[in-house]
């Protein structure tokens, strides 16, 4: 007969196993249904209208791509009379809202600059008497040298500061139990606590490094400076959704669900994440859910400046530490690509969003593809805004064509 230690180990070795195979098996499935298979979008050759155009080759992507669960597609360019959203794919409809995740960045970089119009927080200063006493102290304990590091530098991501979503301790105990139709709850001060505890901390504006706890800080931040409990509650005050043409957006678990809105399924490999706990991506880094129409709008609204006060505002969200300044590396909260010599500006997000505006032409699209795995950087968005683009510019040389005139 085995004496109590002896069953004591062997039944802590067993759930030990068991962890690990459950950790194991929800890796594998996150990870299943990746790639994207690259579909040349074809321009039209017998005058057919955009719409129509647009649509077709929506529907033949998303068929090349059996791994997605449909696409949501809104464009607005004035130029060709487009203003809708196009969908793709079984039981989607126009006005489904989505987790748009990190393309909540250029939201939470525009409060801050509107802070900075109103002279409560400056660009250039040391983040540390801005920060809430709580956080303040997560990092000083973790020797974190807050007068070196600058509120320009956590919207840019040039900060230092480590990634807490990359960080192994923290990703075997959020996703590790998602195959069992669960996920843990974070607050955003465990999440720095996280980082500061597990990250390698960089040093402060010498490279560029994409990281999620830059938005935690610069959401507290803003809750400190503008006197708001939560950066929901700040949003929809500073921002107000309902003038950038977002009626239907509020940041999932802060704020009621609008009446009448309704969430389309969001993927990561086979694990549906629709319904899991969103708080390990709630506090800056994401948190927003919004229909495609109402990403697309509000991130025009910011590219354009239409949020701020000062033209000044909107030149310096634009500014980036590539080399020629303007078309090269990460703004502040927004990132530019250059396509057929026009430049847009926009963001993606982790469950294949992306949204981007090109202010010479005054295009915009907004894209869902519903699976995280599908992304290939920001490729995913790049079809339908360089298919928009070129169809644009086209309109713009028949209208510049003397037979025109």
């Amino acid at each position: 007969m085995l004496s109590l230690p002896r069953l004591l180990f062997r039944a802590g070795l067993l759930i030990a196993l068991l962890v690990v195979m459950i950790v194991t098996v929800s890796f594998w499935l996150a990870g299943q249904r990746a790639g994207w298979q690259e579909v040349a979008w074809h321009l039209p050759s017998d005058g057919a209208p955009a719409l129509k155009v647009l649509q077709g080759e929506l529907d033949r992507e998303t068929k090349a791509n059996p791994n997605l669960p449909g696409q949501m597609l809104y464009v607005r360019a004035p130029s060709l009379g487009l203003d809708q959203t196009l969908v793709a794919g079984p039981g989607l409809q126009p006005s489904d809202d989505v987790r748009v995740a990190s393309n909540t960045k250029p939201f939470v970089a525009a409060m801050v600059m509107k802070l900075v119009e109103a002279e409560k927080l400056r660009l250039d200063a040391p983040i540390g008497p801005y920060l809430s006493p709580k956080v303040r102290a997560i990092l000083s304990e973790q020797n974190y040298q807050l007068d070196t590091i600058t509120l320009r530098q956590l919207l840019n991501h040039t900060s230092g500061i480590p990634d807490y979503a990359s960080v192994l301790p923290f990703r075997i105990l959020t996703f590790g139990p998602n195959v069992l139709g669960f996920a843990p709850h974070w607050t955003a001060e465990q999440e720095i606590w996280f980082a500061a505890r597990f990250g390698d901390l960089g040093r402060p504006g010498e490279q560029f490094g994409y990281a999620d706890t830059n938005y935690l800080l610069a959401a507290d931040i803003i809750k400190q400076a503008a006197g708001h409990p939560t950066i929901g509650q700040a949003a929809r005050r500073m921002l107000n959704w309902p003038a950038l043409g977002a009626d239907e957006t509020y940041w999932e678990a802060m704020e009621p669900v609008p009446a009448g809105t309704r969430r389309a399924t969001q993927w990561r490999g086979l694990l549906d994440d629709t319904g899991l706990d969103v708080s390990y991506d709630q506090y800056g880094g994401g948190g927003l859910v919004m229909s495609m129409d109402d990403l697309g709008r509000a991130t025009r609204a910011i590219v354009r400046g239409e949020v701020f006060k000062n033209p000044v505002s909107m030149a310096g969200i634009m500014q980036t530490p590539g080399p020629d300044g303007n078309a090269g590396g990460y703004g502040l909260g927004i990132q530019p690509v250059k396509l057929h010599g026009e430049v847009c500006w926009g963001h993606g997000g982790f469950w294949g969003t992306s949204a981007f505006h090109c202010p010479r032409l005054d295009i915009t699209i907004a894209r869902s593809v519903g699976q995280t795995n599908a992304m290939q950087g920001y490729r995913e968005g790049f079809g339908p805004l360089s298919h928009v683009i070129l169809l644009a510019q086209a309109a713009e040389r028949t209208r510049a064509s003397p037979t025109n005139k």
